[in-house]
């Protein structure tokens, strides 16, 4: 559903929010961003406000009107003055996708880890909840295999530690593998730990930050004036700057980004003796939709997850590979090509791709080289994603 107010209106509005001085807060947060919604059209807009389950934006003099139900993401087009909100490197990465952006602080708890999150204010979070978390600056952040069967604990001296994580204080109580008693250990000499708690699916409303975290919300709502929302399982309310919001993923059940998989490669081509996989350009972007480049020849195939009805991306040749391009790209969905396409540098440089999947259990992507051989045969995949109706 979309509401469209009179154009005398919106010229009124945006006739206000331009006449105030050029310093005031109304006057900065004029902000665009990628708005994509349940039908997968994209359009770049003006953000007016989030207010009481509505997203106002401002496009082609009108004031489009939109409920979150219909929405999937709101994405920050420019980023390129958000350094001013720039923090520490000091982060807690939970199960479910949230990331605080801060320091440890002491909690009464022993069963959780207390966080002083920046703008926020002090969060506890449940070992049982907690992936990974780097306490001391600049320290090693580490990374457990998906069959991992213990914590891990990385000790300021560079010793690393491997067992179970009992409970967290003033000291950290850990039981290390083959040892008779748990040992202890002062909480300024542990820089990161790791922890083998599951995984689970985003889902409900998150939020990312521009000082790097990202909060799972009960409800927001933004304006020229301020970002406001209260986190979720029963969290305080928060405010925050206007410009602090980088992104929002209004159901993110709802999707989930290509570069959370990892594919199988294999390329048959006899002029590559290394297959480059694919590549993701930006990690750090909100919802998870980071691009990702594919060098061909070369077949990447992903398992799918049970649930997923449709894959989204745009195909695009980058500039750099302009000249050269010259190669078909293919897609299967369970070994079964379903669309075919030439790409090259110039008129065939682009293409939507919108692919119903009928609970598939595989999505392959082929690169196949054309007349001029493998060079500079790339496509920028842009915010591949899987939908789940």
């Amino acid at each position: 559903m979309t509401t469209r107010l009179p154009i005398l209106l919106a010229h009124a509005l945006v006739t206000a929010a331009w006449t105030i001085s050029p310093g005031s807060a109304l006057a900065q947060a004029r902000q665009r961003f990628l708005l994509i919604d349940r039908d997968l059209r994209a359009d770049t807009v003006e953000l007016a406000s989030i207010d009481q389950g509505w997203v106002d934006c401002l496009r082609s003099g009108l004031v489009d009107r939109r409920p979150v139900s219909d929405l999937l993401v709101l994405m920050r087009v420019d980023e390129s003055d958000l350094s001013r909100f720039s923090a520490g490197d000091r982060a807690l990465e939970l199960v479910d996708g949230q990331k605080w952006i801060g320091a440890p602080s002491p909690s009464r708890d022993p069963d959780q880890l207390g966080w002083k999150v920046d703008r926020i204010g002090v969060l506890s979070a449940p070992l049982e909840r907690i992936r990974l978390a780097r306490l001391l600056p600049e320290a090693r952040l580490l990374r457990l295999e998906p069959d991992a069967a213990e914590d891990r604990l990385l000790l300021a001296n560079g010793d690393e530690l491997a067992g179970l994580l009992v409970n967290v204080g003033d000291e950290v109580l850990f039981e290390v593998s083959g040892s008779d008693a748990p040992t202890r250990i002062a909480l300024p000499q542990v820089a990161s730990i790791a922890l083998v708690n599951a995984r689970e699916r985003t889902a409900g409303m998150m939020v990312w930050l521009a000082d790097g975290s990202v909060l799972r919300v009960e409800q927001c709502r933004w304006s020229p004036t301020g970002f406001q929302f209260i986190l979720s399982d029963g969290g305080p309310a928060c405010s925050v700057e206007t410009d602090m919001l980088r992104g929002i993923s209004f159901d993110a059940q709802r999707l989930m980004p290509l570069v959370e998989l990892t594919p199988r490669i294999r390329s048959d081509s006899p002029w590559l003796r290394v297959v480059e996989p694919p590549r993701v350009i930006d990690p750090d972007r909100p919802a998870g939709l980071s691009d990702l480049e594919m060098r061909g020849p070369i077949q990447a195939t992903w398992a799918l997850p049970r649930g997923a009805t449709r894959f989204f991306a745009t195909a695009v040749v980058p500039r750099s590979a302009a000249d050269w391009a010259d190669f078909d790209l293919t897609l299967l969905i369970d070994g079964s090509p379903v669309l075919q396409v030439h790409m090259d540098g110039t008129g065939r440089s682009r293409r939507e791709i919108i692919l119903p999947l009928r609970q598939a259990a595989s999505l392959t992507i082929r690169l196949d080289e054309g007349a001029r051989g493998p060079i500079q045969d790339v496509i920028i995949l842009q915010r591949p994603m899987l939908l789940f109706d």
